[in-house]
């Protein structure tokens, strides 16, 4: 199946866009990305459309579907069960794989005409894929006919050959890596942080990630005098996430809801254990007391019972830093997860 052509419907400037068009390329695939907005992936044909609001998938549906069906595919891959997919059902192409990411499924509940497109694009999908089993049964749920084509194809990451050491300091550091949104509940972290500092004054948090709270959180940091103990550094480039995750000692997640969290599987792949709230798919990732603590959402004295447990004790951190590495290496392994869809591709009928 080397020289199989391959559409994917995605946004271009997606990271796992980004990686599965690369991974797929550099198995011998021809691969053509169909995106909104004008980013570009290097050594990939991308075609985009100009975007000027929602409407735009609207507006570039018959045009997307004949720049993916005059690249002759042999196989249409959506990713994000949202606009893209609209361009994906508009070819009336046959093998489709739909790759729900998350807040595609589990937002669209929320709103009839989300809902209505959503369960549209996963009724038209040849195959479907999940990141994880959480988000494969909200799928299911979402749509009970889907429940013979699912199947869950973890977001894989590059695992290092070498254990990282922990940074030779004897102030503990923590980093977050989201958006700055309110459904990772970064202002829940801050709050968390100022119980912390009260216990351990050295204590410092790196917030990776941009988004609409940025403003709001500064302000957060300055009302309660954290000054000293957080720096937020806003977007960070992921082809350089494992350097800036190797400088912390763990990783904090008190997100509200997430389909699968990457995040955490990067964050063992660098020997970092993780504090994480107890939703999605973070608990098929995180197992409590042994690579990290999970937690209840929206509790700020229970997750700083976690950190404070977390720094408490180096040597068990250590420990289950090496635990997270070895969970990351047999069930994350970025090259497993492209073995995994490309068998999908060749059941694809």
């Amino acid at each position: 199946m080397s020289q199989k052509r391959i559409i994917i419907f995605g946004y271009a400037g997606s990271t796992h866009v980004y990686k599965w068009s690369k991974a797929l390329s550099d198995r011998g695939f021809n691969v053509r990305v169909v995106s909104l907005g004008d980013e570009k992936i290097d050594g990939i044909d991308v075609v985009t459309f100009p975007k000027s609001g929602k409407l735009s998938y609207v507006k570039y549906a018959s045009k997307a579907a004949q720049t993916a069906l005059e690249f002759k595919p042999d196989i249409i891959h959506v990713h994000f069960a949202g606009g893209h997919g609209l361009w994906g059902i508009n070819t009336k192409f046959k093998p489709m794989v739909v790759s729900v990411w998350g807040s595609d499924v589990t937002e669209a509940p929320n709103s009839f005409f989300n809902k209505l497109l959503v369960t549209r694009i996963l009724s038209k999908a040849t195959r479907i894929t999940s990141t994880s089993e959480s988000l494969k049964k909200t799928t299911i749920e979402l749509l009970p006919t889907t429940s013979d084509k699912i199947s869950v194809v973890p977001f894989g990451v590059q695992i290092p050959k070498q254990i990282f050491e922990f940074p030779k300091t004897d102030n503990i550091s923590a980093v977050y890596l989201k958006q700055l949104e309110s459904v990772y509940a970064p202002d829940i972290l801050l709050k968390t942080v100022a119980i912390v500092r009260d216990k351990f004054p050295s204590f410092k948090l790196t917030m990776g990630g941009a988004g609409s709270m940025e403003k709001q959180l500064k302000n957060i940091v300055k009302e309660l005098k954290l000054e000293d103990n957080v720096s937020i550094i806003g977007f960070f480039d992921n082809s350089k996430i494992y350097d800036l995750i190797k400088q912390h000692h763990f990783m904090v997640m008190p997100s509200l809801q997430e389909g699968f969290g990457v995040a955490a599987v990067e964050a063992f792949a660098c020997s970092r254990p993780v504090v994480a709230t107890d939703v999605g798919g973070i608990p098929e990732i995180v197992t409590d007391g042994h690579n990290g603590f999970l937690v209840k959402p929206n509790n700020v004295q229970e997750l700083a019972d976690a950190m404070i447990k977390m720094i408490s004790d180096r040597e068990r951190m250590r420990e289950m830093g090496f635990n997270g590495y070895e969970t990351a290496r047999q069930k994350f392994d970025w090259e497993k997860s492209v073995d995994m869809m490309i068998e999908i591709y060749e059941n694809c009928s």
